[in-house]
């Protein structure tokens, strides 16, 4: 009854707009119909809504059918960000969808970097390295791809003719235009860009907005204005992070060695010198306590270089040497330690600038940074000049937060029920365990291991443990016993190793697997385990950021800005880590499965105020609940 009534709530609120019902399912979940209401209403009156809306909302179809409406009835385009690739299809295949039930068809493209889709070979060249290289071979002529689209920037007859088709096909993944434009021997990003001018939808990375020089190049060619655009940010929570990294450099000492050897190998002589003088002044301003790291002045790095050599004239004369060896090997490191350089001499007012010793495979290393702690400084401007738009996710909490650190000043906020039945879902926190650092010992240990062995025997099929850190979960595990299958998740892995390794762990769904996973990592967002691919998460403890200069920096700066230094850099982001990695467990309205929080500290009021309290057990009598959950 209730899912009807909404239903008919949804028929009523659409067939009230202007364009037809866009929205592209028959069916509308629970809760649904809420957060298409509220944001209707958010761009109605130009508001940035921050939508905390859980797994199993429909978010992607709800905020694409309501922003397509307003795009069409105004005149505006809606540009869908996100930074998962996989979300790049669900929302093509969402525009399809809405496509067959519109009666005014639209278009739409599908951006990914620009590296990605180059039809060159191009193996190994990236950032700036690439976007250089590009540059110089179609200035010289060399980039038959590109010749094929343009002549003299003007369009070819053959290349109008593919645009035209192409524009007429609707949605299309990016994976789907590239193998077009390669079967045409076109330049994919070229035909995009030419797409992307009368498209109303455009999917993205995040840089496409707000990467300042990406935005800006991007919109010139494409002849539109922020004003114009309806913004749709998909997985919010991770758009600050996302942000500061953009803004932030770094220089470190194998950077440097490297380009010596580069200058070498190019009979560049006379930046050598210059290079080796840059290595000294790392190891000079190494004033480091036992914690190995230290803050840097900007005057100081630059005084240190100018005694050197001339600090403009250095970045002047590694461009030039950079561009001419990109000619020939397409990659330079004298480019990077230019635009780092360039980089410095950035504001001091929300960065900070920090050299560390770090250690690699081939032993330690110096790295100085210039690090950006506010992404408003980026942001701020952004939503202030778009039309509207929605920031949305299922772990975006509290929503003040991201209102602040993002400094969105014309905001509505909405935090939505799972539409998931509670029953489907146990939610423990076990009090009985602490990774905290002043009680960490073998003692402790192989008592959490203990633990995490008999919670796996509990728990049928495969479960997941999220850990703080690879360091912390090999010093458990070492201890743990079961007999399922055990899955170690690795650091760096290609994404063919990814996806490989899922699948077998999907595989052991019948036996049982255990995937032994840190929180924040590879697989503790944006794998999907439905069904009965995964009967429980263990999140093992709190992965609290270490206390090094640069937390202690983002707290410092966010107390002075918000008083809520510690929330907003220390305790908020750890817990939407966990809340990430709990996500894993339930994706349908039909999966069930447990969520447990194994350690003291989440029931902390700190810790406890961040979660959901619907379902949500505190008990040390786990074992019990565990198995009358699993034999109702």
């Amino acid at each position: 009854m209730e899912i009807l009534l909404s239903n008919l709530l949804l028929e009523v609120k659409m067939t009230s707009l202007d364009r037809p019902n866009l929205f592209p399912h028959k069916v509308v979940r629970e809760g649904q119909i809420a957060f298409i209401k509220d944001l209707d209403k958010s761009l109605d009156y130009n508001k940035i809504l921050l939508a905390h809306a859980p797994t199993g909302l429909g978010k992607t179809a709800s905020a694409l059918s309501v922003a397509l409406e307003k795009a069409i009835k105004h005149n505006k385009k809606v540009f869908f960000v996100t930074n998962r690739h996989t979300q790049h299809q669900i929302a093509v295949s969402t525009l399809k969808l809405i496509n067959e039930k519109s009666d005014e068809p639209f278009s739409c493209v599908d951006l990914i970097g620009k590296r990605w889709m180059c039809n060159q070979e191009i193996s190994g060249v990236f950032g700036n390295d690439f976007n250089e290289f590009c540059k110089a071979i179609v200035e010289k002529g060399e980039c038959e791809f590109y010749n094929n689209v343009r002549s003299k920037k003007n369009l070819q007859v053959e290349a109008k003719v593919l645009i035209n088709e192409l524009g007429r096909q609707g949605a299309l993944h990016n994976e789907e235009l590239k193998y077009l434009t390669e079967q045409k021997r076109v330049c994919s990003y070229e035909i995009v860009l030419e797409l992307a001018k009368k498209a109303k939808v455009i999917i993205g990375d995040y840089y496409y907005i707000f990467n300042p020089f990406v935005q800006a190049t991007l919109f010139n060619k494409i002849s539109t204005e922020l004003e114009d655009i309806i913004l749709i940010v998909d997985e919010g929570h991770n758009l600050p992070n996302r942000v500061t990294d953009m803004v932030s450099s770094n220089l470190t000492s194998i950077m440097i060695k490297n380009a010596i050897l580069e200058a070498k190998k190019y009979k560049y002589g006379g930046v050598i010198l210059w290079l080796q003088e840059m290595m000294k002044i790392l190891n000079s301003l190494a004033n480091f306590s036992q914690e190995k790291e230290s803050l840097v002045q900007k005057k100081q790095f630059m005084d240190a270089v100018q005694k050197v050599v001339d600090y403009d004239g250095l970045i002047a004369e590694l461009d030039l040497a950079a561009d001419e060896i990109r000619k020939k090997q397409r990659r330079s490191y004298l480019g990077g330690i230019s635009t780092f350089l360039a980089s410095w001499k950035g504001d001091d007012d929300g960065f900070t600038r920090i050299l560390t010793e770090r250690q690699s495979s081939q032993g330690p290393f110096m790295m100085l940074s210039y690090t950006c702690l506010d992404p408003s400084i980026v942001t701020r401007d952004i939503f202030n000049q778009i039309h509207s738009g929605v920031i949305m996710s299922g772990t975006l909490q509290p929503t003040f937060m991201y209102k602040d650190v993002l400094g969105i000043e014309r905001s509505e906020e909405k935090e939505y029920p799972s539409p998931f039945p509670v029953e489907n879902k146990l939610s423990l926190i076990i009090p009985q365990t602490s990774t905290k650092y002043n009680v960490r010992s073998e003692a402790m240990y192989k008592k959490i291991a203990d633990k995490c062995s008999l919670l796996s025997s509990l728990i049928p099929g495969n479960v997941a443990f999220f850990f703080p850190s690879y360091n912390l979960r090999d010093k458990i595990c070492s201890f743990l016993e079961s007999d399922k299958k055990k899955f170690w998740e690795k650091n760096n892995m290609s994404k063919e190793e990814k996806d490989q390794f899922i699948e077998s762990f999907k595989e052991e769904k019948i036996k049982g697997g255990i995937l032994l996973a840190v929180t924040g990592a590879n697989f503790a967002e944006g794998v999907d385990f439905p069904g009965d691919l995964l009967k429980g998460v263990v999140v093992v403890g709190l992965p609290l950021a270490r206390p090094d200069l640069k937390t202690k920096e983002i707290i410092k700066y966010y107390d002075q800005k918000f008083s809520k230094g510690w929330d907003y850099g220390y305790t908020f982001p750890a817990m939407n880590k966990c809340l990430q990695s709990s996500g894993r467990c339930i994706r349908s309205e039909k999966d069930t499965g447990v969520v447990i929080y194994l350690d003291e500290r989440f029931a902390w009021q700190r810790y406890y105020s961040c979660f959901q309290k619907e379902g949500l057990i505190v008990s040390n009598n786990y074992e019990n609940l565990l198995k009358e959950f699993f034999t109702l």
